[in-house]
């Protein structure tokens, strides 16, 4: 890298940055050699011989500017006629009576759909009520035809014990 940067890039990292990693004496041991060899650091480029490592400088930013706007300015812009093949033409932004409308008209048909809904069930009730009614007339008769079966057995079966005994 050369040592000619610009400050103004601030993706190119200076090159007087000193290196992190000092290696005055490492010791270095492996776990075959009881040996120990001693190295110190010779780069002169990376480090200065100075005890304290200086910080980099910051980059200075560009300002944005800043986000007033004069009194006079207008605070909504002026409406604008589109093409009907425009997106712009076919926004989903509708007025209040729009909304109003369709308000209304979506709260009739709920309102419709209610009552013939409302109507139905009152169908079906008087429905259930007659099938009832069928269903408990059909016990009774159930139960006297029951009843009748029985008395007659009841009766051809003292018939034919009193014929057995004659």
């Amino acid at each position: 890298m050369a040592s000619t940067s610009r400050v103004d890039d601030p993706f190119q990292i200076p090159s007087a940055v000193p290196s992190i990693v000092h290696t005055d004496a490492i010791n270095t041991t492996t776990p075959f050699s009881s040996q120990s060899t001693s190295s110190t650091s010779t780069d002169t480029d990376e480090t200065p011989n100075n005890s304290k490592l200086s910080r980099p400088q910051l980059m200075s930013r560009k300002s944005s500017g800043t986000n007033i706007i004069p009194r006079e300015a207008p605070t909504e812009a002026p409406p604008q006629e589109f093409p009907p093949d425009d997106a712009r033409a076919m926004s989903p932004r509708r007025s209040t009576e729009e909304t109003d409308n369709m308000l209304n008209s979506a709260r009739q048909s709920i309102e419709r759909r209610a009552q013939d809904m409302q109507s139905g069930l009152e169908a079906i009730a008087t429905q259930i009520e007659t099938v009832s009614k069928n269903c408990e007339s059909l016990d009774r008769q159930n139960q006297a035809l029951q009843d009748a079966i029985g008395d007659m057995t009841r009766s051809l079966s003292r018939e034919s014990l009193t014929s057995k005994k004659k």
